[in-house]
């Protein structure tokens, strides 16, 4: 399959369809020149395919190359005259001693055999039966003479139903007068497939840094991808050369490379094989290396002491690079070796012995300062104490890894290990974050270390297995802790809460309430000095969540939100944990400051595997703030890197997310199939709340389709039923109030509207509670709804661009309608209307139109049709209505009207459009 060569392809089409003409390809070894002339030889399929290829064995047969293109057209040449036929019988044979070569024009030919109108007459022999395609390959090795023939055959093109399809490397003067298509790198997207569909598995870091240091070469991405270790599938990298930590060789690389590398001299071998060792250092720095390489070192000095010209000698110079140059492997600069081609590089390294690999490391580690340590660590061969300190002082995850090998205590290695293991896990490298756990667990007996490599564990195991499972883990390396690290064991324990909340296990609740208890209260504990700030407002906050999380009701808020206080101050992980936890607080203001820097510390500082739980709870605080769109690119863009990431719990939980904004703006395809994925994912991974999510979302996208009855059967399940979720429960409560009075069910409205009340009593925040008082004034009798209505827009404030207010503008403005006060009505539809624009809630903005229109304010954006001119506004809704597919009893639950009421308007509009069915409606409209 060709990634990236769309233009390309449209190219070489465009040449097919065509009567005749010529097109050469050019571009570097792996581009994708071949590729392009098997798609030229599968569109043409109905056309004579003749091909060829140079190959360098072969570059000084006289004609080799015409004689490959005509190997199957023999046949044919019984219609040719005898003398045409013995020429290309005789193509590729040795030209006779003393003869000119058959490469300079016909008119001077001298030599009988001359094959250029034997060529010619039979390609137009062939076309004249059908069209005619050529397609020579690597033409840069093809003979001259056979160049030369097709040279003088395009030259005459326009008389035949002849394409000739050339690719080459470099420039062919032979046959500059042909059309040129440059090939170059592929784009990014491509270059990402490409390796995605060579090295599946690969971590986004690596699949980076392969595209990197491909340039878009589709060779050089699939060689990358190919030969890379399991260890940097995973991530292990270094800033050395990929090709540097290969466990294999690159035939590929040797076979186009191999014998030009060793055709050089051994000083510019030698500083070539430098620049593979550090493909980043300057010129000077390899200079200044190549002087410790036995290559510059003639006899070793003389081994007798430093005479002027042996340490002239030995100082490399630019010159000693002039044979790369001049065979066209590398071009120098001040900056360093750039190579014509990613695997002169890997030939380079990877055809050296490992002695010479070794001193190369050695000498780079005196010459590069900023990599010394890992030119070190890559030469050495056994344990070595420094270079493991060095390493682990950077505290990357490859570092600390290789610190690890290279340390011959085994709790010393068990601690290296955790600490890979955590960065491995914070970069979202979970297969390889679990490996480096569970080597350090084997190796080690200390408390802490086994603590910090079970914390990785059970975040693996959250990630990609059971939240319940993994809260379990945590609970149990808790009461490992020694009693002078209460802060770890609070953060394990919230961690627990964290994750239950996503298993919803009640038995898990029970557990996480008895750890709580069981440790001193936070009021009591003496915190040592070296104790954070944040670790008595988080074990404060321990027992309302815990309450919460079974189920229990929303109390506790003041210690949360000390907690939310100190949050800036805390590590991310930490920070994710507590942002988390406060979200439940629902303090739009706060959630989104939060979230926003978490977000930013992750980005800086390359978190990769917590950004997407980041990005998780930014799309939820956007939401409470009414910034849809942007709730979608956060969650769209979470949900990819999850994917990317193989964190299968992260991925259902987003697709959740993504759900319910498609549910808000009426997009009910995507709605559903991010509902299914999610609801799908769930089942196989134990995580209750990301299936109550997508109900939700599904329960919402039916009542904003007019569905009331199905919304109630979806959020139900999430309220009270299989699918509940506590805290999920009180967030989509109003819907469910909402959609139990559109479904004339009042019994189904009164548990959701005494939690959502429960829930601004406990919160406080003053957007619950203006919900809360919407969804009181739907229930109450129309003596009481005014002033709950007006209360509940007051409680809003003035923020127009918010989903809630603009329901509750809709839900007034249809209260006020339905009491006959259109003027005053149509305000609040109007306000409704265009708050839903503005939020992309399409469905909405239509109910708010319909409403408009019933109020007598006809839609500005369609003019009606001529049949519905002569309806009311009350009878253009029920129609509008009841052609959608929707029953009297649904319109009535619309409307606020009875079923009977609704016939009754049905009955009357019939006669006006000259119809006497539903179905005849249907087809009007």
């Amino acid at each position: 399959m060709l990634h990236g060569r769309v233009a390309e392809q449209a190219g070489i089409t465009r040449l097919l369809a065509g009567e005749s003409g010529a097109l050469m390809v050019r571009g570097e070894a792996g581009a994708g020149k071949s590729a392009l002339l098997d798609f030229a030889a599968e569109i043409a399929s109905d056309q004579i395919v003749l091909r060829a290829s140079g190959i360098p064995e072969e570059s000084h047969l006289p004609y080799g190359g015409l004689h490959m293109l005509l190997a199957t057209t023999r046949p044919h040449w019984k219609h040719l005259p005898a003398q045409q036929r013995d020429a290309l019988d005789r193509l590729g044979e040795p030209e006779p001693r003393g003869q000119v070569p058959g490469g300079r024009a016909v008119g001077e030919a001298t030599w009988p055999r001359s094959p250029y109108l034997p060529v010619w007459d039979l390609l137009r022999h062939l076309a004249g039966r059908r069209p005619v395609l050529c397609l020579i390959d690597d033409a840069h090795w093809l003979d001259r003479e056979s160049l030369a023939v097709l040279s003088f055959c395009v030259r005459r093109l326009a008389a035949a139903r002849v394409a000739i399809l050339v690719a080459a490397e470099g420039e062919l003067p032979a046959l500059r007068e042909i059309d040129e298509l440059d090939l170059r790198g592929v784009d990014r997207q491509a270059a990402l497939d490409i390796v995605a569909g060579c090295r599946p598995g690969i971590v986004p870091q690596v699949r980076e840094r392969i595209v990197a240091d491909a340039c878009g070469n589709p060779l050089a991405l699939r060689e990358l991808a190919a030969g890379i270790g399991p260890a940097q599938v995973e991530g292990r990298l270094s800033p050395l050369g990929l090709h540097t930590g290969w466990p294999g060789r690159s035939r590929r690389a040797d076979q186009l490379y191999g014998e030009r590398l060793r055709a050089l001299p051994d000083r510019t071998r030698s500083l070539l094989l430098l620049a593979a060792a550090d493909p980043a250092a300057s010129l000077s720095e390899l200079l200044a290396a190549a002087r410790a390489m036995p290559a510059f070192q003639p006899g070793l000095l003389a081994a007798a002491g430093s005479q002027p010209e042996l340490l002239a000698a030995a100082r490399a110079t630019p010159a000693d690079l002039e044979p790369a140059e001049t065979a066209q492997l590398v071009e120098v600069r001040p900056a360093g070796l750039t190579p014509r081609h990613l695997l002169i590089l890997v030939a380079a390294y990877q055809s050296a012995p490992v002695s010479a690999r070794i001193a190369a490391h050695r000498a780079l580690a005196e010459a590069v300062p900023e990599r010394r340590v890992w030119h070190l660590a890559a030469a050495a061969l056994e344990p070595d104490e420094e270079i493991a300190r060095e390493l682990a002082a950077i505290g990357t995850s490859s570092a600390l890894e290789r610190a690890a090998e290279l340390t011959a205590d085994p709790e010393s290695r068990a601690r290296h290990h955790a600490a890979a293991a955590l960065a491995a896990c914070d970069a979202g490298q979970l297969r390889r974050a679990a490996d480096l756990a569970t080597r350090a667990t084997r190796l080690s007996t200390e408390p802490s270390t086994l603590v910090s490599a079970a914390r990785v564990l059970a975040t693996v195991e959250a990630e990609i297995g059971s939240p319940a499972k993994a809260a379990r883990m945590l609970l149990d390396s808790a009461a490992r802790i020694d009693d002078d690290d209460q802060a770890t064991a609070i953060v394990m324990i919230a961690d627990a809460i964290r994750l239950f909340g996503y298993s919803g296990d009640e038995g898990l609740a029970g557990q996480i309430a008895a750890a709580i208890w069981a440790a001193p209260a936070a009021s009591q504990i003496a915190w040592p000095e070296a104790q954070p700030t944040w670790s008595a407002p988080l074990a404060r906050s321990l027992p309302p969540l815990a309450k919460i999380m079974a189920g229990g009701p929303f109390s506790g808020f003041a210690a949360i939100g000390e907690l939310v206080e100190h949050t800036p101050a805390l590590a991310t992980q930490q920070a994710i944990t507590a942002t988390s936890l406060g979200l439940m607080a629902a303090d739009a203001g706060a959630a989104l400051r939060l979230t926003s820097t978490l977000v930013t510390d992750c980005r800086h500082q390359d978190l990769m595997g917590l950004l997407p739980y980041a990005l998780q709870l930014q799309s939820h605080a956007l939401l409470l703030s009414g910034r849809n769109a942007e709730a979608l690119r956060q969650a769209t863009e979470g949900l990819k890197l999850a994917g990317d990431l193989g964190q299968t719990h992260r991925v259902g939980h987003l697709s959740g997310v993504v759900a319910l904004i498609a549910a808000m703006n009426g997009d009910e395809k995507r709605c559903r199939a991010y509902a299914e994925s999610s609801l799908a994912c769930c089942a196989d991974h134990d995580a209750p709340a990301s299936a109550a999510l997508a109900t939700w979302a599904l329960g919402l996208l039916e009542l904003g389709l007019g569905r009331a009855s199905t919304a109630v059967d979806h959020l139900e399940r999430v309220v009270a039923g299989p699918a509940h979720h506590p805290v999920i429960a009180v967030r989509c409560a109003a819907d469910l109030v909402d959609a139990a009075i559109q479904a004339d069910l009042p019994g189904a409205a009164v548990e959701p509207l005494a939690l959502l009340e429960q829930w601004a009593k406990d919160t406080r925040q003053r957007w619950i509670g203006a919900v809360a008082l919407r969804c009181r004034a739907l229930v109450a009798p129309d003596g009481e709804a005014e002033s709950l209505f007006v209360g509940a827009l007051d409680l809003h404030g003035p923020s127009q661009a918010s989903f809630q207010r603009a329901r509750t503008e809709l839900a007034y403005g249809q209260w006020l309608r339905r009491t006959r006060r259109r003027s005053e009505a149509r305000s609040h539809l109007r306000a409704a209307h265009a708050a839903f624009e503005q939020l992309g809630g399409l469905p909405w903005a239509e109910r708010a139109a319909t409403e408009l229109s019933a109020a007598g304010e006809p839609s500005p954006a369609e003019p009606l049709p001529e049949a519905l001119r002569g309806l009311t506004p009350q009878e253009r809704h029920v129609v509008f209505l009841a052609a959608q597919g929707a029953s009297n009893r649904e319109i009535a639950a619309r409307l606020f009207l009875s079923p009977r009421t609704v016939g009754y308007h049905l009955y009357r509009a019939f006669p006006k459009l000259g119809i006497t069915s539903r179905t005849e409606l249907a087809n009007l409209l």
